[in-house]
């Protein structure tokens, strides 16, 4: 009996020890989601984990990875793991998603990369943009009426610019890499050969794509042999692929534009009606590009130069938001995303009209990115009425001049960091595939402008750049240090989801789940409506209204894959918009 009764008595006691600590941590429960407080002094002071939000990021003590696509995340991990940097990843990444991702990570497309190397506090802006074949014309793409034939731009052997994406990954590696280039491309080599298993995002993209690809290339590893549909636990395997990563495994980037693989591209191309030759390949560049930057909040923004005409832009926008109090607005509130809107409407009248290639034109990034010009931009914002967009031009800025696609994001243990943007343009680019390499090329000829006068700083010519609105980004802290990687796919919207993801973080002070969670808005130049992922509230809809705003329902948008780094963690955000994108930390030491 006294036995039991001491027993039930130190029963008691630990359950009110432990319910009085649950007590005290929910007490507790505010600040950081990623916080971590320590135990002090005799007894409990404060709680041991916090938790202020619903939204929470993965973490990592040693780095972070983060795609569109797990099994390239779980590459890139592979490799921080086997004590390779961050560029070694992001290259072994960019080619498992031409494998795994086949709507938008690509061999046959082009893109624009940053990598900031921590040692050196440097960080390099590698312009990989697809370029016109040098035998390319307008009057190529013209129908017999006159017209430009947006068919022979979008779909099929004329469609694609000629591709960067593998002379950049092997420059980066060249610059940067630390690992064997045999070892960064292995995995993607074993998941073309041997397959892998298709989930049920990619069964249904590569279903509705079937037509298109079989239309322009038949024989297709993307077409089943049976000529059924895809399913879920089908295996894909892509023997001309793997064929074509051997060959740059064996001879890096000269396979693709000098080699086997090259003769084998030109004679595709020679049998289909394409014009991309050997000449155009053997002349292919990535143009190493010093990145463009500007402080905002007492943070330094880094993003690309022209080409991309993303960078400038994201840039011109949060010269114009540091005119408002943003963080008083409040996250979320009418007020706030009406100053958000206007500001995107007149940034985007400039990049229509401003930007080209500058190798070809001049562009004026200094007045661009001028604190004067945003000043004078912002001061034309009424904070209580929406302006049409019929009544925006570009600004001068010449007069402030001082003398479908994927992203991922990758951080190692020593800081270094890349921002990775790459496209093939629409879902499975141009539908066509390089017979007998299993490279779907990208469909970028239709991103020039073709207007009559053809006198568009964005105007087709041969070996030129088109404007791009890829825009990977990275974020410094007061000391110097990397505090954001981010960017994200979206087509035109990509600019105005990254501001948002920015605003979040360093305006409202999220963690990067959070700011990657929120509802988002888009609005262009030429479109008046406003366009609003759902989620926003009613109430916040109708004051937009009433300030006059033209409000439509959208669909969601970009794909932001983000990583933060806080007090010697890194914190990863997969944006949960797109299927089977995937945040992996690395918590075990190289």
């Amino acid at each position: 009996m006294k036995n039991s009764f001491i027993k039930t008595a130190r029963h008691f006691q630990v359950q009110k020890a432990l319910l009085a600590a649950l007590i005290l941590l929910a007490a507790f429960a505010s600040g950081p989601a990623w916080s971590r407080e320590t135990v002090s002094g005799s007894g409990l002071k404060q709680a041991i984990i916090r938790y202020d939000s619903i939204h929470h990021p993965v973490a990592g003590r040693f780095g972070m990875v983060v795609s569109q696509n797990s099994i390239a995340s779980q590459v890139g991990r592979d490799v921080l793991a086997s004590g390779g940097n961050a560029v070694d990843a992001s290259i072994a990444m960019g080619f498992a998603l031409a494998v795994t991702l086949p709507r938008a990570g690509n061999l046959g497309g082009s893109g624009f990369m940053l990598a900031h190397m921590a040692a050196k506090q440097e960080t390099v802006a590698f312009d990989y943009r697809s370029v016109a074949p040098l035998s390319a014309s307008v009057e190529k793409f013209m129908r017999a009426d006159g017209e430009m034939d947006m068919d022979k731009l979008t779909f099929g052997p004329m469609a694609p610019g000629v591709p960067g994406t593998v002379a950049a990954l092997h420059k980066a590696w060249v610059r940067y890499g630390s690992m064997p280039w045999k070892e960064l491309l292995k995995p993607a080599y074993k998941l073309a050969r041997d397959g892998f298993e298709v989930g049920h995002d990619l069964a249904n993209v590569l279903n509705m794509a079937s037509a298109i690809i079989d239309f322009y290339s038949s024989g297709s590893a993307y077409l089943k042999q049976d000529g059924q549909s895809w399913q879920a636990g089908d295996l894909l395997v892509q023997k001309d692929l793997a064929w074509s990563i051997g060959q740059i495994m064996q001879h890096g980037a000269d396979a693709f534009y000098k080699g086997e693989l090259a003769d084998a591209i030109v004679k595709a191309f020679a049998q289909s009606g394409g014009i991309i030759n050997h000449k155009d390949l053997a002349a292919y560049q990535v143009k190493e590009r010093v990145p463009v930057a500007t402080d905002y909040r007492g943070k330094r923004v880094i993003a690309m130069p022209p080409v991309s005409g993303g960078g400038v832009t994201l840039l011109q926008m949060l010269n114009m938001l540091e005119n408002f109090p943003l963080a008083e607005m409040g996250a979320g509130s009418a007020q706030s995303l009406h100053v958000l809107a206007e500001v995107m409407k007149r940034a985007a009248a400039n990049r229509r009209s401003l930007l080209g290639d500058p190798d070809f034109v001049k562009v004026f990034v200094d007045g661009y990115t001028s604190k004067e010009l945003a000043k004078v931009m912002a001061a034309k914002i009424d904070l209580k009425r929406a302006a049409d967009v019929k009544t925006i031009g570009a600004e001068p800025v010449e007069r402030y001049e001082s003398r479908n696609t994927t992203h991922y994001s990758v951080m190692d243990k020593d800081g270094n960091a890349v921002s990775n943007t790459y496209t093939l343009g629409y879902s499975f680019g141009s539908g066509y595939v390089a017979e007998g390499t299993g490279i779907l090329f990208d469909n970028q000829m239709r991103n020039f402008s073709y207007r009559s006068d053809n006198n568009h700083m964005n105007a087709l010519a041969p070996g030129k750049r088109m404007l791009s609105t890829m825009t990977p980004t990275i974020v410094l802290d007061e000391n110097g240090k990397v505090l954001l990687v981010t960017g994200t796919p979206g087509g035109g919207r990509i600019i105005n989801v990254l501001l948002q993801v920015l605003v979040n973080v360093l305006d409202f002070n999220m963690n990067i789940a959070e700011a990657t969670h929120q509802p988002r808005i888009h609005q262009g130049w030429r479109a008046q409506a406003l366009g609003i992922e759902k989620g926003m509230s009613p109430e916040t809809i109708r004051l937009l209204e009433e300030m006059g705003h033209v409000v439509d329902m959208q669909q969601t948008m970009g794909s932001s894959q983000s990583i933060m780094w806080r007090n010697g963690t890194f914190y990863g955000a997969a944006d949960p918009r797109r299927p089977n994108a995937l945040a992996l930390g690395l918590n075990r030491k190289p």
